[in-house]
Parts: C-alpha cells; sequence; structure tokens
C-alpha cells in the first residue's frame, strides 16, 4: 500500500480527532442525561488523545509534538481549612458535580464554573490529582482514566488491577438517600471522569476549533 502524503496524513489525524471529539461529546451528553456508565466511552476517548506508551502515540502527538504544552484549564484543590486544637480533620477533595433527580437518577453537571479553575497545560492535567479521598489519598487523572478504559470495560476487563484504584471502586465515602430513596454509595469515579471529559472537550474546542465554528 502506498503511503500518504504530508498533507493526506494530515488530514487523516484531523479527521481522527474530530471522531474523538465526538465520540467524547455523545459521552459527555449521555452523562448529563443520567448514563453513568457512558464514562467507560469518557475514559476510552481520553485514552486515545492524551496516553502514550513506548508502543503508542496518543492521537493529540500526532497532530502537535509538543502537546502535553496545550492550554487547558485546571482545577486545583483549595487550601486546608483551620482546625481548632486538638481536632483531627479529615481531608478529603472530589470535585464530583452532580444533580440528582426525585426519582434517584444521578447526572453529571457540565458546565464549567472558570472562577474555580486556573490555566494549566495538559501535561500537568493528565498527572494531576483529581480528587483526594481517605484511605485512598490522591488518585490522578491517568491513574483514573486508566483504569476505567482498561479495567472497567472501556477497552478492556479485567479483574487484575492497583490496589488503589480497586479501593476506589469499592470507596461507600458518599452516599445519597433523598426523602424515602436510598441511592447507596455515589460511584465517585465515574462522575470524575465525567467531569475530566468537559474539560478535555473545553481544551480541543480552545485549541482545534470546530471547522464549521473558526
Amino acid at each position: 500500500m502506498p503511503s500518504m502524503s504530508s498533507q493526506e496524513r494530515d488530514q487523516f489525524y484531523l479527521k481522527g480527532l474530530e471522531d474523538q471529539r465526538h465520540l467524547l461529546r455523545d459521552a459527555v451528553a449521555g452523562m448529563s442525561a443520567g448514563d453513568l456508565t457512558r464514562a467507560l466511552n469518557v475514559a476510552t476517548a481520553i485514552r486515545v488523545l492524551v496516553h502514550e506508551t513506548g508502543n503508542s502515540k496518543p492521537l493529540l502527538k500526532s497532530i502537535r509534538s509538543n502537546y502535553r504544552g496545550l492550554a487547558i484549564l485546571l482545577r486545583p484543590p483549595p487550601p486546608p481549612a483551620p482546625c481548632p486544637p486538638g481536632i483531627k480533620a479529615i481531608t478529603f477533595y472530589c470535585p464530583v458535580s452532580a444533580a440528582v433527580s426525585t426519582s434517584g437518577v444521578v447526572s453529571l453537571i457540565t458546565t464549567l464554573d472558570t472562577k474555580q479553575y486556573k490555566q494549566s497545560t495538559l501535561g500537568e492535567w493528565w498527572a494531576n490529582a483529581c480528587m483526594f479521598l481517605p484511605g485512598i489519598g490522591p488518585v490522578t487523572r491517568k491513574e483514573l482514566v486508566l483504569g476505567l478504559a482498561n479495567k472497567e470495560g472501556g477497552a478492556h476487563v479485567d479483574e487484575r488491577m492497583p490496589v488503589k484504584y480497586k479501593l476506589l471502586i469499592q470507596s461507600k465515602f458518599i452516599h445519597f438517600k433523598i426523602n424515602e430513596i436510598d441511592l447507596g454509595p455515589l460511584n465517585i469515579a465515574r462522575l470524575v471522569a465525567g467531569k475530566c471529559g468537559v474539560e478535555l472537550l473545553d481544551c480541543l474546542d480552545r485549541n482545534f476549533p470546530v471547522p464549521d465554528a473558526a
């Protein structure tokens, strides 16, 4: 098979970018409608776009070699609140943005409150902790996304997983009950992954405007 020309190769990867942006936006919309299983699709799209290994080149690197320097909004954890003397505080950080209907449907809130964010780079965003839970510690976006994509069914299902990720998916740290409806433990990992998808979509739209909207 003849190799692609430089122009054909650029168009091929840009078409791949639009496909992944569409899949990511569709998955985020599904989570906004209450289908949290779509977090698996969110994680898979993020992995394709961002994750780099010795044998795998992320799509964004094929388009821009310095992709880790792309501008993105990053929500840093708040500073620890002062604690009265003699009182031991439990530190946690979990930026869950969700709405719960009276029927018990949990859905992702997809708006970004930019006042709570700072300008950052994609490399920092990927390696930065997106939550901190007691007994688990900091969980980076990379750990969260690869767990969903490689262990829970985004691309693979595999019971062999890091201890930290196993503790995360078993966490009962946040438990919801509305009126007489007991929703049980909230699936924190999937909701936070959904917000990661919202953040990356904002990054793509800023750095690679949709052709029709340009």
